[in-house]
C-alpha cells in the first residue's frame, strides 16, 4: 500500500487556494493543510511536507525565500506565478529542485505536477540514502587501510601480509574487518 502523502498550500488568493486544495485532495494527498504564508516556516519546521505548493506572491514576501527553505526541509516545492514572471523566477532560484507552473492553472497540469514533485523528492531521498550508505563504506575502508599501514609500520610485514591478518581475523570471530581495523588502531595507537 502506497504511503499517504502531504502538502501545504500557502496563498493569499481564496478561490486559486480552494481550487488548488481541491485537485490536492482529488490527487490523493492524505493530509493538506493551508496557510495565507504568514507563519510559513514554523509551519514548516514544526512538521514535515512532502510537498509545499507556494502560489506567489504571498501576503508578507515573494515567496522564493519560502520555496527555499521548504527544500532545506527535504520537501518537494512548487511554486505557482504568472506567466510573466516565470523566466525570472527560474533564474533566481537556481538550482533549488522546485517545479514552476505559470498561471493559469489547470486541473490536468496540476495533478501532473504533483506527480513529479513527488517523484522527484523521492528519488532525491533514494540518492541521499545511497550517498550516507556509500560514505560510511569509504569510512570502513579507510579505516581497515589506515590498519593496514599500522600493521606494517610496526610488524614490519608486507601490506599483503596485513590484508591477510585482518581478513584472517575478521573470519575467524565472524566480525567485519572494520571491527578487526579498529581493535587494531586501538591496540597500537593509543
Amino acid at each position: 500500500m502506497q504511503e499517504r502523502k502531504s502538502i501545504i498550500i500557502f496563498s493569499s488568493e481564496g478561490e486559486t487556494l480552494d481550487n488548488i486544495t481541491l485537485t490536492a485532495g482529488e490527487y490523493g494527498f492524505a493530509e493538506i493543510s493551508v496557510s495565507d504564508g504568514s507563519n510559513a516556516r514554523s509551519l514548516l519546521a514544526e512538521k514535515h511536507f512532502d510537498a509545499v505548493f507556494i502560489n506567489t506572491p504571498l501576503e508578507k514576501e515573494f515567496g522564493l525565500d519560502l520555496a527555499a527553505f521548504a527544500a532545506k526541509q527535504g520537501s518537494g516545492v512548487i511554486i505557482s506565478s504568472a506567466s510573466k514572471n516565470c523566466g525570472e523566477i527560474a533564474g533566481r532560484i537556481g538550482g533549488m529542485n522546485a517545479f514552476i507552473l505559470p498561471r493559469p492553472l489547470n486541473k490536468n497540469t496540476l495533478m501532473q505536477t504533483f506527480r513529479f514533485v513527488l517523484l522527484a523528492k523521492d528519488m532525491q531521498n533514494e540518492l541521499e540514502e545511497k550517498n550516507a550508505a556509500l560514505e560510511l563504506k569509504l569510512k570502513d575502508v579507510k579505516l581497515v587501510d589506515r590498519a593496514k599501514c599500522v600493521l606494517v609500520e610496526y610488524l614490519r610485514i608486507s601490506e599483503a601480509d596485513a590484508h591477510r591478518q585482518i581478513q584472517k581475523r575478521a573470519m575467524d570471530m565472524r566480525v567485519p574487518q572494520v571491527v578487526i581495523a579498529k581493535d587494531i588502531l586501538k591496540t597500537y595507537e593509543m
